[in-house]
């Protein structure tokens, strides 16, 4: 029994793994948290305003807008997750990976604590620094069109960022006698988030060369092939109401507020992983052997 546990998971060999990938990749990821440094700060800078117009009403950079660009840079997040298994890309280092002492599992788990944990932490860390940073640099800069510079009104035009304003603090209008249906969004955000990383992990085991770029175009596809069914089912159920009402709109609000698109994609995106991961685990597996 005890062997048998040994041959699945072993600490001391987990962390020799670990120490050995880290030894081996550590100018890569380096370059990597560099990249997503340099890139998050010129998303930030490029949205926040810089130029006002004098006697214009100020559109103020809030919560909202900081969600948004946040929005846009965890896509390098996912892209970073998907790069995990790097050395499927040639066959001398898929053999070099594949005959490491250390078990399938041993293996996948390492790769999601890097690319997946690990990833997602430092990525919350660059993206908080980069928001400040970015924002000093902005109001330091600040003027109208005329070329005069703003005064200390200017520290008023963009709030100090904080993951609690941007997650928990800020409920909308138009969710004020619904923040439930705030709060659904906001968690069905992070899980679709970690079911779309999960997918990249994870099919991306399936492929050789240009693991990345292709387990991004099956993803594309899987959506468009769900918007097909949506669409063929709306036909089905709803003929009634072709084509003014539906084919041209397939959401639909229900009774509790929410789009029929929301609530289809919300359990897609809770179940996936219970069937991406083992997917992932056994395709390592089956490399493996």
């Amino acid at each position: 029994m005890n062997m048998k546990s040994n041959s699945f998971f072993s600490f001391n060999r987990f962390t020799l793994l670990l120490r050995n990938d880290l030894l081996l990749n550590y100018k890569k990821y380096l370059l990597a948290i560099a990249g997503a440094f340099i890139l998050c700060f010129m998303v930030l800078y490029i949205m926040m305003p810089n130029n006002f117009i004098k006697g214009e009403p100020i559109s103020i950079y809030g919560p909202g807008q900081y969600e948004y660009t946040f929005g846009i840079c965890i896509f390098g997040l996912l892209a970073f997750v998907g790069s995990a298994f790097a050395d499927f890309s040639s066959k001398p280092t898929t053999f070099n990976f594949l005959q490491m002492p250390a078990s399938a599992f041993e293996k996948y788990l390492s790769q999601f604590l890097i690319y997946g944990l690990a990833g997602t932490a430092i990525f919350f860390i660059i993206f908080w620094i980069d928001a400040h940073l970015a924002r000093f640099v902005v109001l330091s800069n600040m003027k109208y069109t005329n070329g005069e510079i703003i005064g200390a009104d200017k520290y008023n035009y963009i709030e100090e960022f904080s993951y609690y304003s941007m997650f928990f603090e800020r409920i909308p209008a138009v969710f004020l006698d619904k923040k439930g249906i705030y709060w659904y969004k906001t968690i069905m955000s992070f899980i679709t988030i970690f079911s779309a990383g999960v997918y990249l992990f994870n099919v991306k085991v399936a492929f050789r060369k240009f693991g990345l770029i292709k387990s991004a175009l099956s993803f594309v596809v899987l959506i468009f092939l769900i918007y097909v069914v949506m669409r063929l089912f709306s036909h089905l159920y709803f003929p009634e109401k072709l084509p003014e009402d539906i084919s041209g709109k397939l959401d639909y609000i229900l009774q509790n507020g929410l789009s029929n698109t929301e609530i289809w994609m919300s359990f897609l995106a809770c179940i996936a992983p219970l069937f991406l991961i083992p997917f992932g685990y056994f395709k390592l597996k089956e490399k493996q052997l």
